[in-house]
């Protein structure tokens, strides 16, 4: 059976992390890291809709878009424990209509 990461004490006192541990802590900022650059890259995608008249990209679905972004972070972070999301819509400057949506799923557009 494998035992979770631990944290160990070398001869002279000090701790230290096994490798495994230390490996899966990167990764898992990493993951965060990309999940937050995917948030900020699907709101400015809406920023830049709402700028440029006459965009050719439906404005729903970016808002949708937005909106699966922030709910794949939250839920990512919440795994985490990290369970206090409030100040993410002032970090990211999360619109309300996106907000609303968030954990809501668009119908699918093909028949069914």
């Amino acid at each position: 059976m494998l035992k979770p990461p631990q944290l160990r004490r070398l001869a002279n006192g000090q701790a230290t992390l096994d490798a495994f541990a230390h490996e899966a802590a990167a990764e898992t900022a990493a993951a965060l890291g990309r999940a937050g650059r995917k948030l900020e890259a699907a709101l400015a995608a809406l920023e830049r809709h709402d700028a440029t008249p006459g965009a050719n990209r439906d404005r729903d679905e970016l808002v949708q878009e937005a909106a699966d972004c922030a709910w794949a972070l939250f839920i990512q972070r919440d795994f985490l424990g990290l369970r206090s999301d409030h100040h993410l819509t002032g970090t990211y400057k999360i619109p309300r209509e996106v907000m609303i949506r968030v954990g809501v799923f668009a119908k699918s557009r093909r028949g069914g």
